[in-house]
């Protein structure tokens, strides 16, 4: 099969698209390929547990796809995810990078991953949930280049990662209510012009919860999946996005009346949790996951400021927001000082951070230590309660104790008991 080449680069909804020559070709020294089971997703790496952890990434992206759209099996071609750690991200994009290329029976998409722990950050699942959308928008319609690219929009990616993200974390609905503590209401229009790529840590928290708001206002219209399938048409004529929603799912009515619906469905996700906080060890080793991410508490500046850094603590950020609500009211503020030196490293890579890394671990150790020393001694409190009934043992002591005491009174009882009184 011959491929056609093409050199364009674009940047749409802060999502870095390049048209280049597939991994099969552009690496052909990497052997070693696993499929997925869906038969979607062609995984190229020499890390065979790294393909493993694609494949599996990739496939429960594809089940929250298929929620929305049914036609993801039959794919003409499949999606190659292309393991590119051992070499740098292209300047000034994140460690996963969705690409399209042309072939001679249509357009194909593929997913380059930069750094492996874009895996568990999510990252990966919005850059294959991009290459989904790419794949169903063009896959039988070529494009040309120097036209215009019609692209998934950023909050249906960032909406469909995010509930990814909270079906496998296990994220209550209720941790973003701190963050939606406005005198004003929430404007559609602002959100849906909105670009993710270029948010900071707190903006992306709020727009992801808003983001899947609205999907499940999508997904609760009559529409449904024939909704999904209109509205990513590349051929749409309506001019806005909010028209275009309209325009796919009649059954929302009016532009206020989507907005009505949208705003109701935030308070609702903004309730209080009913959810319990995490012990101070589940905390603990959450907090630790996330620090693994940048390489652990003493690696966070060398990650801020290699190439890349600033997406990378931008998610470390997100993911320490929502654990701060989730974290043990005695870790609690540890993890917002972490959040905090991630925020302020975000903004300025080469600030000198040792000394608050250092308070703050020395106060993790502490919590942490104490913690432990706690559930240590509530466990052996509850093995020998002074509330428990006596032993056989403590009786049998206790009456030879009672037998042996000679003072008057009590040899006096002991007369009365053997004559059977």
């Amino acid at each position: 099969m011959a491929w056609k080449k093409a050199t364009l680069i674009l940047l749409a909804a802060g999502v870095p698209l390049l048209f280049a020559e597939p991994a099969r070709v552009a690496n052909a020294s990497l052997a070693a390929s696993s499929s997925s089971r869906s038969g979607v997703f062609i995984a190229y790496s020499q890390d065979r547990n790294l393909r493993n952890q694609m494949l599996r990434s990739a496939e429960s992206v594809m089940v929250e796809w298929e929620k929305i759209h049914s036609t993801g099996a039959g794919f003409s071609a499949p999606i190659i995810l292309n393991d590119k750690t051992s070499a740098p991200p292209p300047k000034g994009v994140g460690p996963v990078v969705p690409l399209i290329f042309e072939t001679e029976v249509g357009m194909k998409a593929q997913v380059d991953l930069y750094d492996a722990t874009a895996i568990r950050s999510g990252a990966f699942d919005a850059g294959v949930f991009t290459a989904l959308a790419l794949q169903f928008m063009h896959g039988e319609k070529p494009l040309q280049t120097g036209r215009a690219l019609a692209m998934p929009p950023g909050w249906f990616i960032e909406g469909l990662a995010e509930e990814v993200r909270r079906s496998r974390d296990g994220v209550p609905e209720g941790i973003y209510s701190a963050l939606f503590q406005t005198d004003r209401p929430p404007d559609l229009e602002a959100f849906l012009r909105m670009k993710p790529g270029i948010l900071d840590a707190a903006s992306i928290v709020i727009y992801r919860a808003q983001a899947v708001s609205l999907l499940r206002i999508l997904k609760k219209s009559k529409e449904g999946q024939s909704g999904f399938v209109a509205w990513l048409d590349p051929t749409s004529p309506s001019k806005t996005d909010s028209d275009r929603i309209l325009a796919a799912f009649p059954s929302l009515g009016s532009r206020s009346n989507l907005t009505k619906l949208w705003t109701l469905d935030l308070a609702g996700s903004s309730n209080p949790p009913t959810m319990a906080s995490l012990t101070v060890k589940q905390s603990d080793a959450e907090l630790a996951d996330i620090l693994d991410t940048v390489g652990g508490p003493e690696k966070i500046g060398e990650s801020a400021r290699a190439r890349g850094g600033a997406y990378l603590l931008r998610e470390c950020t997100v993911r320490l927001f929502n654990l701060e609500f989730r974290a043990h009211p005695l870790l609690q503020p540890v993890v917002s000082g972490y959040r905090e030196l991630a925020m302020q490293l975000t903004r300025r890579p080469k600030s000198s951070t040792s000394r608050q890394i250092e308070q703050l671990e020395k106060q993790r150790q502490f919590v942490t230590e104490r913690a432990e020393k706690i559930a240590d001694y509530l466990n052996w409190f509850e093995v020998a309660r002074l509330d428990a009934p006596p032993s056989e043992f403590h009786q049998a002591r206790q009456d030879n104790d009672r037998g042996s005491k000679s003072t008057p009174y009590s040899l006096h009882l002991d007369s009365i008991e053997a004559r059977g009184w």
